[in-house]
C-alpha cells in the first residue's frame, strides 16, 4: 500500500527531528529492524463457519449470505514486518515510534465445506483475499540491563489501516459461465481504526552498538464495516448488515538492532 511508504516516511523524520534538537552528549537512539510471525487468536483465529453464518432468514439453511467475522476471523498464520526507533529518555525509559505491516490469509475450505454441505451437496467454493494490515504506533518502553543482556516492556497505541474484507460464495453447481456468484455488491474502501499494542523484549549485545533480540508482542483492533451481499448477475435483493473484524495477533519475532 502507498500508505506504508508514508508512515516509514513519517518515522524518519521523527528520528531527524529529536536528533537536531539533542546535544551531542546526550544523544541516544535505537533503531531496529524486526520480523517474525503473526499468530491470530481469539475470534480472529477461530474458524466456525456454522456458528457465524449470517442467515437472511433463520428458518431456511439455504439463506446464508454471510459470515459474522466477528465471531469467526477465519485467519490463518502469516507475517509482521516492522521499523523501530528508540530515543531514550533516561537509563530505564525509553521513547519508540513502531511502524510496520503484517498479514493474514483466509482460510476458505471450512467455510467452502459448510456451504456445499448446508445446500445439498451442492459445490460452492468461497473465495477471500489476504487480510493486510500496515500500522504506526508511538509508545513508551522499560528496560534494564544485566551483563550483556537487555530486557524490556513497552506499549504502543497510535493508527492502523487494513484492505476490505471482501469475499464471494462461487456457485459452481450452476450452469452458467462464469457461475453465479453471491457477494458484496458497493464500495470497497480501504478501513481504519484505533491499534493498540505492547511487546516483551530479550536483547543480546553482540557488539558496543549491534544487538540481536527476541520479541513476543501482541497487537490489538476493530475494523467495523458495512456488506450488502446478493446474487451476481442479479436475481435476489441486497440483505444488508454490518461488521466488524476483531483483529488480536501474538507475535513471535526476530530483532536486530544499532545504537548510535
Amino acid at each position: 500500500m502507498k500508505a506504508l511508504s508514508c508512515l516509514i516516511a513519517v518515522s524518519f523524520s521523527f528520528a531527524t527531528i529529536q536528533i537536531s534538537g539533542q546535544n551531542e552528549k546526550t544523544k541516544k537512539f535505537e533503531i531496529s529492524i524486526v520480523t517474525g510471525l503473526s499468530i491470530p487468536i481469539g475470534s480472529y483465529g477461530k474458524k466456525d463457519p456454522g456458528y457465524s453464518a449470517i442467515y437472511i432468514d433463520k428458518e431456511v439453511l439455504q439463506s446464508i449470505r454471510g459470515f459474522d467475522k466477528g465471531k469467526s476471523g477465519f485467519a490463518k498464520t502469516g507475517f509482521d514486518y516492522n521499523f523501530e526507533i528508540n530515543y531514550k529518555l533516561t537509563s530505564a525509559l525509553k521513547l519508540l515510534l513502531r511502524t510496520g505491516t503484517f498479514s493474514n490469509s483466509v482460510e476458505t475450505t471450512g467455510m467452502s465445506e459448510f456451504l456445499t454441505h448446508i445446500y445439498g451437496d451442492r459445490e460452492i467454493k468461497v473465495e477471500e483475499n489476504d487480510y493486510r494490515y500496515i500500522y504506526i504506533t508511538p509508545g513508551i518502553s522499560y528496560c534494564y540491563s544485566v551483563d550483556n543482556f537487555d530486557f524490556g516492556a513497552d506499549i504502543s497505541m497510535g493508527y492502523s489501516m487494513t484492505n476490505y474484507p471482501y469475499y464471494k460464495f462461487v456457485l459452481l453447481f450452476t450452469l452458467t459461465d462464469p457461475p453465479i456468484i453471491v457477494a458484496h455488491d458497493g464500495p470497497q474502501p480501504d478501513l481504519s481504526a484505533f491499534m493498540i499494542g505492547s511487546s516483551l523484549t530479550a536483547n543480546y549485545n553482540v557488539f558496543k552498538q549491534f544487538k540481536i533480540g527476541f520479541v513476543l508482542s501482541y497487537r490489538s483492533t476493530n475494523f467495523s464495516y458495512d456488506l450488502s451481499p446478493r446474487s451476481i448477475p442479479g436475481g435476489s435483493t441486497s440483505f444488508d448488515f454490518s461488521d466488524i473484524l476483531k483483529v488480536r495477533v501474538l507475535n513471535t519475532e526476530f530483532k536486530i538492532s544499532y545504537n548510535f
